[in-house]
């Protein structure tokens, strides 16, 4: 008995509780009122459950501030809010919009909370500056991104300007993109493609042949050729079609012409170097300089003019230019 009377009194308290203008108690009421955000577009789900306390009375809605007004003097609506290119206002967007990211994948389980503001029209996806794009304008993902196929439009008959890199010039070209398919060799500004592609071409060292067999960092599959500086043959890799370095050539010819030659160069050299000092047959005099190995200097000499061999220099700077390390 006395807890019906206690619980009379709460619920009397309750009743006669001091709401602001233009709303009411409701020990029952809705959990997804009208604001100034949604008039325009009322919620069509709402959660089953009792929300108690002071509601707006009908023909007023609640403002930000808390206070019921009438819909008409609404300071400027979310819902006349001005959205970006490619984008829509919405009073119930989804909490897992489509991105440049997840486009391919879209997320298979999302909360049914409604996101109110800007959303990308149908066709388009957000990418990670912040606008709504196109999916084939979305940037490559860094595993599909490949530098040395031949620019592809693609099927579709759409206009994009986009870039690739051109490897026979080594730099980046404008195409256009037809919309659909194509190949990684695709990128939506010069820069990107500079930065992604040109560094195949960039090296520290001088010499590309002296460098290793880089696969780089993507996964495709392209026979290349690399010069084997420890064998000095131009052998056979796999290129993953980004990164990597300059020692990397699309035939084995092309190896052979760029690092064949110095490797045989350098052989000649090498064996010049090692040649003991010979004059030759013939009886001139010319004053000539070789390197001599067990001094490890450039040492002149009296070359007789015919025959001979390969350590034989006209200056001493010459010599020690070859010999001299």
């Amino acid at each position: 008995m006395q807890f019906l009377v206690l619980f009379s009194l709460v619920a009397g308290a309750f009743a006669f509780l001091d709401c602001p203008a233009n709303s009411h108690y409701e020990s029952c009421g809705t959990a997804c009122p009208l604001t100034c955000d949604n008039y325009k577009n009322p919620p069509r789900a709402c959660v089953l459950m009792c929300n108690p306390g002071c509601h707006c009375d009908e023909g007023y809605v609640k403002a930000k501030d808390g206070s019921c007004v009438e819909p008409e003097v609404c300071p400027s609506s979310a819902a006349d809010q001005e959205c970006g290119v490619n984008e829509r206002y919405t009073d119930c967007g989804t909490a897992c919009p489509l991105t440049c990211d997840n486009y391919k994948n879209p997320p298979k389980i999302c909360n049914l909370m409604c996101m109110i503001g800007c959303e990308c029209q149908d066709g388009y996806v957000r990418s990670r500056e912040g606008r709504c794009v196109r999916p084939e304008q979305c940037p490559q993902r860094e595993s599909e991104k490949n530098c040395h196929e031949e620019a592809d439009g693609g099927m579709c008959r759409g206009y994009f300007p986009m870039w690739y890199f051109d490897s026979d010039s080594e730099t980046c070209k404008e195409f256009i993109y037809g919309g659909c398919q194509g190949n990684g060799n695709r990128y939506a500004t010069k820069e990107e493609c500079l930065r992604t592609c040109a560094s195949v071409w960039d090296s520290d060292d001088s010499n590309v042949c002296d460098l290793p067999a880089e696969t780089g960092r993507c996964r495709g599959f392209f026979p290349r050729y690399h010069f084997d500086k420890s064998t000095g043959e131009c052998k056979r890799f796999v290129y993953g079609g980004c990164g990597g370095n300059g020692n990397n050539f699309k035939t084995e010819e092309d190896c052979q012409n760029q690092c064949g030659n110095q490797a045989a160069q350098e052989s000649v050299v090498e064996s010049a170097c090692e040649q003991e000092k010979v004059v030759g047959p013939c009886r001139a005099a010319f004053g000539r300089y070789f390197f001599n190995k067990e001094t490890g200097q450039c040492e002149h000499f009296i070359y007789g003019g015919c025959g001979g061999n390969d350590n034989n220099f006209l200056s001493q700077d010459d010599c020690e230019a070859v010999c001299v390390k």
